[in-house]
This record gives structure tokens, C-alpha cells and sequence, in this order.
């Protein structure tokens, strides 16, 4: 049982450490660097029971280039291999 504790508590010190130097990594570099085209897809279930999808507009998102989420903004690395968004979920 011990080992599963010190297990728990390692694996939480090193996630807490990478997440506190990579957000101070993120603030020595400056806030968001870049902004990307993302665009969307509406999904709504219609009547009969189908998904109907309809192209929206496109948007510009800002990231920030680090490994986590910091400042309210998805990693770079995240929103250049998800550049398709879909609204809804039926």
C-alpha cells in the first residue's frame, strides 16, 4: 500500500513540477506568439434522427507556444493538428 501512495504522490510532484516550469518557460517567452485559422463544423440531429453538419465561418484562435495550456490559450502544438472544430455534439 505504501508503494502505491509514493507512487501517487511521485507522479503528482513530477506533472506539478513540469507544469510550473513550463508556465515559467511560457511567462520568460512572452504571452501568446501566434494565431491560427480554425474552422468550424455545426453538427444538430434533425427530426428523422440524422446529423446534419453545415460549415460555419472560420476563426482566428490564439496559442501559445509551450507543452501545456497556460494564460487561457491551447498549446501550438494542439491547435495545429486540430484546425477542424465541430460545434455540437448529437
Amino acid at each position: 500500500m505504501k508503494i502505491v501512495l509514493w507512487g501517487g504522490l511521485t507522479l503528482a510532484g513530477v506533472a506539478a513540477f513540469t507544469y510550473a516550469m513550463d508556465d515559467l518557460w511560457s511567462r520568460f517567452r512572452g504571452r501568446p506568439v501566434e494565431q491560427m485559422k480554425v474552422d468550424r463544423i455545426y453538427a444538430a440531429m434533425n427530426h428523422f434522427n440524422q446529423i446534419e453538419y453545415s460549415v460555419g465561418t472560420s476563426t482566428m484562435q490564439t496559442c501559445v507556444d509551450s507543452l501545456m495550456p497556460h494564460f487561457g490559450f491551447v498549446p501550438c502544438w494542439y491547435l495545429r493538428r486540430h484546425t477542424l472544430q465541430q460545434v455540437g455534439n448529437p
